[in-house]
């Protein structure tokens, strides 16, 4: 039964996991902002991402019924957080294409991975919705088998988050370091206006059920 649980996370959860949205872009653009370490920033997104992602696993039984109501909250909360996010990274873009030096890059215009993760994973209601319908029953069944089945259910799904943002900050990474200061710019800027755009349509689907992107 816990070999059973186990494929069923690792058949499912990609759906969640492997997504685009506001978190890989991020994490992309953490990658870029930071190209000499660009793997670790993706790991340390990773790692904000699961300090509100396991919690929550955990406390799903208790609160899955109350998520309708604060959705459009955290949709407002995710949508001013993805224009702060996205203005930071369109500054410092700009700042390159002027021809200032990169060492500004990932220092005081942006914020830092860990904080990045933790504040798209927890402001993202698309996200808890999919923790409280898809992956819904892996929960109820990784607590039937108690403390072994969650960690075994949780493990085969965490180390696809480190994997892929890691991934996508060092695809970030390796772009930067390929382009002169003005493409790197235009790079950034490019990545700040999907963050945007990210941010928005989570906001409209929220608010007026319009979904920009049809993800």
């Amino acid at each position: 039964m816990l070999a059973d649980l186990i494929l069923q996370t690792l058949m499912v959860t990609p759906s969640g996991a492997f997504s685009p949205g506001p978190l890989t872009t991020a994490a992309v653009v953490s990658g870029a902002l930071r190209p000499r370490a660009a793997a670790r920033s993706g790991l340390a997104v990773a790692a904000g991402h699961m300090a509100f992602e396991f919690p929550y696993v955990l406390a799903l039984g208790l609160v899955a019924g109350a998520l309708g109501s604060f959705q459009k909250p955290l949709a407002a909360i995710s949508l001013a957080f993805s224009l702060l996010f996205a203005y930071l990274t369109a500054s410092d873009g700009l700042a390159s294409i002027r021809g200032n030096t990169r060492q500004m890059s990932g220092g005081r215009l942006s914020l830092p991975p860990f904080l990045t993760g933790l504040v798209f994973t927890g402001a993202n209601p698309y996200f808890l919705m999919w923790w409280a319908t898809v992956g819904l029953p892996l929960v109820g069944e990784a607590f039937a088998l108690g403390p072994l089945g969650v960690a075994a259910m949780y493990g085969a799904h965490v180390w696809m988050d480190y994997f892929w943002l890691s991934l996508m900050a060092s695809l970030g990474g390796g772009a930067s370091r390929l382009l002169n200061n003005r493409r790197y710019g235009y790079l950034l800027i490019a990545l700040s206006a999907l963050l945007a755009l990210f941010g928005v349509n989570i906001f409209l689907k929220a608010f007026a059920g319009v979904d920009l992107l049809n993800f």
